[in-house]
């Protein structure tokens, strides 16, 4: 066709004459504008359902004190992503419809494609189901610092099809819904401070009990975050050729850290003060043997 084109030019002219570019140029020109329309349509609906979902969760929610601020960040994110997901979809619909695809004559008669899609989208499916039972069972919040497998970090959003962790190097872990099996959670209201206080097989253990026992005594009214009474359990092995005495002190998941470092610093002082040497965690690297 190419090569009788180019011995009879007129062919080619009568066949791009033979376009109606005007008409094609109006339909061409209508659908850029309904297009951006129901662009500009969805993104105003988007708008306004963060808005809805934002003050429901912000006000409703917090004046009835039904939940806690952990629940509402969690049921807020969980919300706006199922929301902006549906929005996707009738806006991918609609652009389709506009441009004159027919999509429901498409899906209806998928036939293979449909059964392959399903099959690829188990993974999804999965990934939905698990998010679920993670939600009504409250088994991790938006803010809780969790350990999943190898990632440890705190919770930043939970989704339909995948978990966002912020790690301890301040990294953003993607985990899918499905890949969540072991949930370490340590943000669940109750924990234990656990100190250990490294002391020399002829260190005056009784006497650095005593010392502990009157550090709490003066210190643990005054502190926020404690619910109960120390568990001192004296003297331990760590396993690395040290020993130490060992306390637990259970206070709250976002206090844990503070008191852990609060009255390891107040021990540590007061034996000093008492005059008792503690032993240096000296780190020694042995010398290869030829």
């Amino acid at each position: 066709m190419f090569i009788l084109a180019a011995k009879n030019p007129s062919i080619l002219k009568q066949y791009v004459d033979s376009f109606k570019w005007s008409d094609m140029l109006h339909n061409l020109t209508f659908a850029i504008i309904d297009i951006l329309l129901i662009s500009i349509f969805f993104i105003v609906i988007k708008l306004i359902g963060q808005i809805i979902i934002n003050r429901l969760f912000g006000r409703y929610l917090q004046k009835q004190k039904k939940i806690g601020p952990k629940r509402e960040e969690t049921l807020k994110s969980i919300s706006s992503n199922t929301y902006n997901y549906i929005l996707i979809f009738f806006w991918l619909y609609s652009i389709l419809s506009i441009i004159g695809i027919p999509v429901g004559s498409l899906l209806a008669g998928a036939g293979l494609v449909t059964v392959a899609l399903g099959l690829g989208a188990q993974g999804l499916a999965n990934d939905i189901i698990t998010g679920f039972f993670i939600l009504f069972e409250h088994q991790i919040d938006v803010g809780d610092f969790v350990v999943l497998d190898t990632i440890t970090g705190t919770v930043s959003e939970i989704g339909l099809r995948s978990t966002q962790i912020r790690g301890v190097d301040d990294s953003l872990n993607f985990v899918p819904n499905r890949y969540i099996t072991n949930i370490c959670n340590m943000s669940k209201d109750r924990l234990k401070a656990e100190i250990n206080i490294r002391v020399n097989p002829d260190s005056p253990i009784q006497e650095i009990i005593d010392i502990v026992k009157d550090v709490n005594a003066k210190n643990i009214p005054n502190t926020k975050g404690i619910i109960d009474e120390p568990q001192l359990l004296g003297t331990v092995d760590l396993g690395d050729g040290t020993i130490a005495v060992k306390e637990w002190i259970p206070c709250t998941d976002t206090e844990k850290f503070n008191v852990q470092f609060k009255f390891l610093q107040l021990y540590l002082e007061a034996i000093k003060d008492a005059g008792i040497t503690l032993p240096n965690n000296k780190l020694i690297t042995p010398i290869p043997q030829k």
